[in-house]
């Protein structure tokens, strides 16, 4: 009898390896990509997911880390429109801009936030090149710009905030960029990942001559992982009107021990669109002397907005909110 149990036990080991051989073969790797239905922020414990589904089974190597289709330094168009629609080269792009690469799997699954506010021109010239460089580095991406709703002062902090939050809610990303409209990539060797770290990607812009204006800077153009953005507590939600939100995100770094990465000064390269600032905040400079205080109690776990619209667009989905009342 004991015979027969160990007979039994051998071949159903030798089964499962035959069947687990069959799905995974050096080289090459079969798996179901799992999306996240929902994910939402309890009000005390925190960021809680309620299920999965299934998207689908592929057989596929994984793409280049850095692919030979890269083109090194660019031609920005600054005259992009996308009123008549995409350009040939971005037609596969579905509608919300999301993409995929059908001849290897993607290293990570990237969310693009861009906080926005009546700059739709600015927004086309972004996305009419940004994402050929987002295809050309093999990234399977979604697209989401978060529009502020109403005329009231402007809070970017919120919307990246938001950003973040609903992204979570379409899919399960290994990496979210916060993304400023007026900065377009000079060079698609500036990889739109993440790493261990986050990661500032725009440390020279034209504006400022390609050099950094000081080392604690992190604004423009910024890499997290779901994990880190979460244990920062996102972004500040009390810097209404421009400026500071991003320095209140450097101590926020600082506090929680996560360093800040950068490509170098010749490949994080940006072109600045020319723009007037409006509505500067009169209180940043007060708010960033109780930063290292407040981050833990201001962020994501007290951001409250009502979204009014979700809509999918030519190259991405347009998210408007409503982010509430300055004080």
């Amino acid at each position: 009898m004991r015979r027969c149990t160990r007979f039994t036990y051998v071949v159903v080991f030798l089964i499962v390896c035959a069947a687990l051989d069959s799905v995974i073969n050096v080289g090459q790797l079969s798996v179901f990509l799992r999306t996240k239905l929902h994910y939402a922020y309890g009000p005390d414990t925190g960021l809680y997911s309620t299920g999965f589904k299934l998207r689908r089974n592929i057989s596929l190597e994984y793409c280049q880390a850095v692919p030979d289709s890269l083109e090194g330094r660019l031609n920005i168009d600054l005259e992009a429109t996308l009123q008549s629609g995409p350009p040939p080269d971005l037609q596969d792009v579905l509608p919300g801009g999301t993409w995929s690469p059908k001849s290897c799997i993607a290293r990570q699954r990237i969310a693009i936030i861009i906080p926005f506010r009546d700059r739709q021109k600015h927004l086309d010239i972004l996305v009419y090149n940004l994402v050929p460089v987002l295809k050309r580095q093999n990234l399977s991406f979604q697209v989401v710009v978060v529009e502020q709703y109403g005329n009231k002062t402007f809070n970017k902090g919120r919307l990246m905030n938001i950003g973040f939050t609903e992204a979570r809610k379409h899919d399960e990303f290994d990496c979210f960029i916060f993304h400023d409209v007026d900065l377009i990539p000079e060079d698609d060797r500036n990889m739109y990942t993440c790493s261990d770290n986050p990661r500032h990607m725009s440390p020279a812009v034209d504006k400022f001559n390609y050099t950094m204006l000081y080392k604690s800077l992190v604004g423009g153009v910024l890499s997290f992982r779901g994990k880190h953005f979460t244990k920062v507590n996102g972004y500040s939600n009390l810097f209404w009107g421009w400026g500071a939100e991003d320095d209140d995100m450097h101590t926020r770094l600082s506090a929680s021990k996560l360093s800040v990465e950068r490509p170098s000064i010749t490949i994080g390269r940006y072109t600045m669109i020319k723009h007037d600032r409006k509505d500067v905040s009169k209180v940043r400079l007060g708010l960033l002397k109780t930063s290292i205080t407040r981050y833990l109690k201001d962020g994501l776990n007290t951001l409250e907005y009502k979204l009014v619209e979700t809509r999918l667009e030519k190259l991405y989905t347009r998210m408007i909110a409503d982010v509430g009342d300055p004080p």
